[in-house]
C-alpha cells in the first residue's frame, strides 16, 4: 500500500535538490523505476476460508486485498447456529468472531451483500453487478449451498421450509419458532442431528426424517449409530428412517408432509440434507471440477484449467476436493476445520512461503443434548467399497470412575487394516474430541494394535478409569483377528 506521506512532497524536495546539483531528471527516474503497484489479492467467499487467507495474507505482507461475499455478515460461526436455536449461545451476534471494522482497520475491503457474476481467467478479473476487480492472484472460497430436494415445479421453496446456509437464515428460522409447536427436520446429518436436539430442549415437538437406514450413515456405523438415535428418542424425537420426505408446494397452507405412505403434520420444515459444493463460478471459467464434484487443486491448492494448475489462482475450503489419506482417493471434506487449515496454506503460498497440503483423516466431532459422538478415518461402509479388509474392535466404558459421582457411558469403535488403525467412531457424555484427536495423530503415524495395547494412559478420578476404555477395545480386535485366523 501506499507510504504515509504524499508523493508530492517527495518531488518536492527532489526539485529542490535538482536546483543546487542539476540532477532532477534522474532523480525522478529512479523514483519511477523503485515504486511498485502493491499485489492484488481478490478472494471469492467470506466464510471460513475466505476470511482467514484475507487476514493471514495481511499479516504476512502489504498486498491489496479485496473479499466478496454475497453475505451480510463477516467471519461468523455456521457451526454455532444450532447451539442459538437450543439457547445455550444468547444470540446470533455472539457468533461473530470478527466484525467487518476489524477488517476495515487491518486495511482489507470487504464487499458484503455481493455477488460474483463471472472469472475471467485471461484479464485476470472477477465481474460483479457492481464492478469489475483485476487481481493479480485469485483465491476461490465459494463453500457449498444446501442441497434441497425439489418435489415440485418451481425452484422457490415454499413459505415454512427453511434452510441453515446463513447466519440470517438462522435469524428467521429462530423467529419463526416463536410461535409454533411441531417442527419437522429432513436430513439426519451433524446440522440435522444438532437441530432437533436444540428444539426438543424449547419443548418444540421435534421429527428427524432420514433417508438413509441409520443417522449418519456416511460417517458412521450402524452400532455407532444407533446409540445416537436411542439418545435423540430420549430426549422425546421422532426419528424416522429410511424414507423419502416430500412437501407439497402450498406447504403453508396443509402444514403436511408426505413421509413415505404416511402423512406427518408440522409448522415448519428445516432442511438439512446435506450441502454440495459452490462450483459454478469454477466451472464457467474452465476450472476443472474432480469425481467427487469439488474443484481439482495441487498440494498448493492451486486450481487445474486445461492440463496445467495455475500459479495464481487458489482454491480451498468446501468446494474443494482433498486426498484420503486412508484410501489415497479424492474425497470432499465438510469441515470448519479443513477449511481453516487451507486458508493457512493459501495465505503462505500467496506471500511466497511454499506449503503444502498433505492428505487428511478428517477428523469430526458433533454434539446433540448430552451426548457427544464423532469419528476419524474410514469407516466399515467406506472400507467395503474400497476393497479393504478390515478388522474392528469395540468397548463400552465410563468417563470417570466408577464411584466417582456423574461418570457417563463411554462407546468406542477401532478399525484396522492389517493391524493398522485406520478409522475410530465414539459416542459418549464426555472426552470424546481429546480422544479423537489422539486417534487421528495414531492414524497419521500408522499405529499398529500393539502400538495401542502398549499405549500407556494417565488416571484419576473425576476423568477417567484406571483402564482406559480404548484397552479393552483393542483387546476385542485382538481377539477377533484370531478368531478369524482360527488361532
Amino acid at each position: 500500500m501506499g507510504s504515509d506521506f504524499g508523493t508530492e512532497s517527495v518531488v518536492d524536495e527532489i526539485q529542490k535538490a535538482v536546483k543546487t546539483d542539476g540532477k532532477f531528471q534522474g532523480a525522478v527516474s529512479a523514483q519511477n523505476l523503485g515504486k511498485k503497484d502493491p499485489v492484488k489479492v481478490v478472494i471469492i467467499g467470506g466464510g471460513a476460508c475466505g476470511m482467514a487467507v484475507a487476514t493471514k495474507i495481511r499479516r504476512q505482507s502489504d498486498f491489496e486485498i479485496t473479499v466478496i461475499s454475497r453475505d451480510s455478515h463477516t467471519a461468523y460461526s455456521h457451526c454455532g447456529i444450532p447451539f442459538v436455536l437450543g439457547r445455550e449461545i444468547e444470540s446470533f451476534e455472539k457468533l461473530i468472531v470478527k466484525p467487518k471494522d476489524f477488517f476495515k482497520r487491518n486495511r482489507i475491503d470487504v464487499r458484503l451483500n455481493e455477488c460474483v457474476s463471472s472469472i475471467d481467467l485471461d484479464l485476470k478479473v472477477v465481474r460483479t453487478g457492481e464492478g469489475t476487480y483485476p487481481f493479480d492472484k485469485l483465491v476461490i472460497a465459494t463453500g457449498s449451498l444446501p442441497f434441497i430436494p425439489l418435489t415440485g415445479s418451481t425452484n422457490v421453496l415454499p413459505y415454512g421450509i427453511f434452510t441453515l446456509r446463513t447466519l440470517d437464515d438462522g435469524v428467521l428460522f429462530e423467529k419463526a419458532l416463536e410461535t409454533v409447536e411441531r417442527v419437522c427436520i429432513i436430513g439426519a446429518g451433524t446440522i440435522g442431528i444438532e437441530c432437533s436436539a436444540a428444539l426438543s430442549k424449547r419443548g418444540i415437538k421435534t421429527s428427524l426424517i432420514s433417508r438413509s437406514k441409520n443417522l449418519l450413515s456416511r460417517q458412521l456405523d450402524p452400532d455407532i449409530s444407533e446409540i445416537i438415535k436411542e439418545h435423540l428418542e430420549s430426549l422425546g424425537i421422532e426419528v424416522i428412517f429410511g424414507e423419502l420426505a416430500v412437501y407439497p408446494e402450498n406447504f403453508w397452507k396443509e402444514k403436511t408432509l408426505y413421509v413415505g405412505d404416511s402423512q406427518l403434520s408440522a409448522d415448519l420444515v428445516l432442511l438439512a440434507s446435506g450441502v454440495r459444493p459452490e462450483i459454478s463460478l469454477a466451472l464457467e471459467a474452465g476450472i476443472e471440477i474432480g469425481t467427487a464434484g469439488g474443484i481439482i487443486v495441487n498440494e498448493m491448492l492451486q486450481v487445474k484449467a486445461g492440463e496445467e494448475f495455475l500459479p495464481y489462482v487458489y482454491a480451498g475450503g468446501e468446494c474443494v476436493e482433498v486426498i484420503d489419506l486412508i484410501t489415497g482417493e479424492a474425497k470432499l471434506s465438510q469441515l470448519g476445520t479443513t477449511a481453516r487449515h487451507m486458508a493457512d496454506i493459501i495465505g503462505n503460498n500467496i506471500t511466497g512461503k511454499r506449503t503444502p497440503l498433505g492428505p487428511l483423516t478428517n477428523p469430526w466431532v458433533a454434539v446433540a443434548g448430552e451426548l457427544q459422538f464423532g469419528g476419524v478415518g474410514i469407516t466399515s461402509k467406506e472400507a467395503e467399497s474400497h476393497g479393504i479388509k478390515i478388522n474392528t474392535g469395540f468397548s463400552r466404558g465410563r468417563t470417570r470412575a466408577s464411584y466417582y459421582p456423574g461418570r457417563k457411558d463411554l462407546y468406542i469403535k477401532l478399525l484396522f487394516k492389517d493391524d493398522i488403525l485406520v478409522g475410530a467412531q465414539l459416542a459418549g457424555g464426555e472426552g470424546i474430541k481429546e480422544r479423537i484427536d489422539a486417534l487421528s495423530l495414531a492414524i497419521r503415524k500408522k499405529a499398529t494394535i500393539r502400538d495401542l495395547l502398549d499405549l500407556e494412559t494417565c488416571y484419576a478420578p473425576p476423568v477417567s478409569m484406571l483402564v482406559d476404555p480404548l484397552r479393552p477395545a483393542v483387546k476385542t480386535a485382538i481377539r477377533n483377528i484370531k478368531e478369524k485366523e482360527g488361532k
